[in-house]
C-alpha cells in the first residue's frame, strides 16, 4: 500500500508507515520482510528508519535490495554497514548506480576479490587513489580484473601501462586485447551514462526534497534554520535537509535552492555563501554533500573554495542584491 501511495503521503503519514512497518518487520516471517524490502528499495520517499533497519539486516535477501537501490541511504549509512557486515552486504553496496570515493574506499578495503571486481566494473563508482591502488594490485595477477580495468573509461593511461608492464603474461594479453576490441563499445556506453549524469534532473530525482521541506517547516522553519544546522546536515550527507535549510537561510524558494546546490557551476552558491557570512568549514562541507560529492573533483572544489576566500563580502552582497532586484523587476 505504501509503495503505491508514497509520492502522495505527508511527512506525518510517512512517519506512521515507518513506525508500523518497522514494528511489523520484527514480527513477520522472512519472506514478508524480503517482499517489503524489495517494494521499499526503489522509493524516493521511503520510511527512513525502516530502510536503515532493512539495510542492516543480517539476511542479505532483506538487506540486498535496499543496499543496491535505495536513494534514502547516504554515505554515512553505507560506510557504517560496509565496516560491520560481510561480503554479501559489500557486494550489494558495490552494485549501487553511484558510489562516492569515501564509500568506494571502504568497500574495496573490506571486500574480497569479487567485491573489488564489482566495484571496478561499476562505472558509477568513483575510484580514489586508495581504492584504485588495491584494484590495480589485484589486476596484476587477476585476468578478469585486468579486463574490467581495461574497460573503464576513467582508468589512467599510467595505470594501464603499469599493469601491462608488471602483470603476468596472461593478464598482459587480456588487457591488451580488451583495450583494442572492446574500447569503442565501452566508451559509447560510458558516454551515455555520463550524459545522463550530467543532467541536473537526474541527480535531483534521487532526493525527497518535499518531505525535508515539510519537516523543517514543521520543526520551526526560519526560527531553527541556521548555518550550524546546515553544516551538520552536510557532514551527515543529508542533502535534502541541506537544501531545505539553505533555502530558508538564503531566502530562496525550494526549487531555486535545489538547482543552486546541484549545478556544475558553483559560483552562485559561493557568492551567496560569502554574502551570508558563512564559514569556510561550512562551505567545504556543502561542496562534499549530495550530488557535488560525485560531480565535483578535488580541483573543482579547491577552485570554489579559493573563490569563496578571495571574493569581497561587500561585492558578494551587492551581486546578490542586484540579482534579487532583477527578479523583482521581471
Amino acid at each position: 500500500m505504501f509503495a503505491f501511495t508514497s509520492e502522495r503521503c505527508t511527512m506525518e503519514q510517512i512517519e506512521i508507515y515507518d513506525d508500523v512497518i518497522g514494528r511489523l518487520a520484527d514480527m513477520v516471517e522472512a519472506e514478508a520482510k524480503i517482499f517489503a524490502a524489495e517494494k521499499i528499495a526503489p522509493l524516493r520517499r521511503a520510511p527512513e528508519r525502516t530502510v536503515r533497519k532493512f539495510a542492516a539486516d543480517d539476511m542479505i535477501e532483506v538487506a540486498g535490495p535496499v543496499l543496491k537501490r535505495s536513494p534514502v541511504l547516504n554515505d554515512h549509512d553505507l560506510v557504517a554497514i560496509a565496516e560491520k557486515k560481510g561480503h554479501g552486504h559489500l557486494l550489494a553496496i558495490a552494485q549501487r548506480s553511484v558510489l562516492s570515493e569515501r564509500v568506494t574506499d571502504v568497500v574495496v578495503g573490506h571486500g574480497n576479490s569479487d567485491v573489488r571486481r564489482t566495484v571496478a566494473s561499476n562505472h558509477g563508482a568513483r575510484l580514489g587513489e586508495r581504492a584504485l591502488a588495491q584494484i590495480v594490485q589485484q589486476a596484476l595477477s587477476d585476468v578478469r580484473m585486468a579486463e574490467i580495468l581495461g574497460k573503464r573509461p576513467d582508468t589512467p593511461d599510467t595505470v594501464i601501462a603499469q599493469v601491462v608492464g608488471q602483470a603476468v603474461t596472461s593478464v598482459r594479453a587480456a588487457i591488451g586485447s580488451e583495450a583494442e576490441s572492446a574500447m569503442e563499445a565501452q566508451l559509447n556506453e560510458a558516454a551515455k551514462m555520463a550524459e545522463a549524469r550530467m543532467s541536473n534532473s537526474y541527480w535531483l530525482g534521487l532526493y525527497d526534497f518535499e518531505t525535508a521541506w515539510e519537516k523543517i517547516l514543521h520543526q520551526g522553519g526560519r526560527r531553527i534554520a541556521s548555518e550550524a544546522l546546515m553544516c551538520q546536515y552536510a557532514l551527515e550527507d543529508r542533502f535534502a535537509d541541506v537544501v531545505a535549510t539553505f533555502a530558508l537561510v538564503a531566502d530562496l524558494d525550494l526549487e531555486e535552492a535545489k538547482h543552486w546546490l546541484v549545478r556544475m557551476d558553483t559560483e552562485p552558491f559561493v557568492v551567496m555563501a560569502k554574502a551570508l557570512g558563512m564559514k569556510f568549514t561550512t562551505v567545504q562541507a556543502m561542496l562534499k554533500a549530495g550530488p557535488w560529492k560525485h560531480r565535483l573533483d578535488g580541483e573543482q572544489r579547491m577552485q570554489a573554495l579559493n573563490q569563496f576566500q578571495q571574493i569581497d563580502p561587500r561585492v558578494a552582497r551587492s551581486r546578490i542584491a542586484a540579482t534579487r532586484g532583477q527578479r523583482l523587476v521581471g
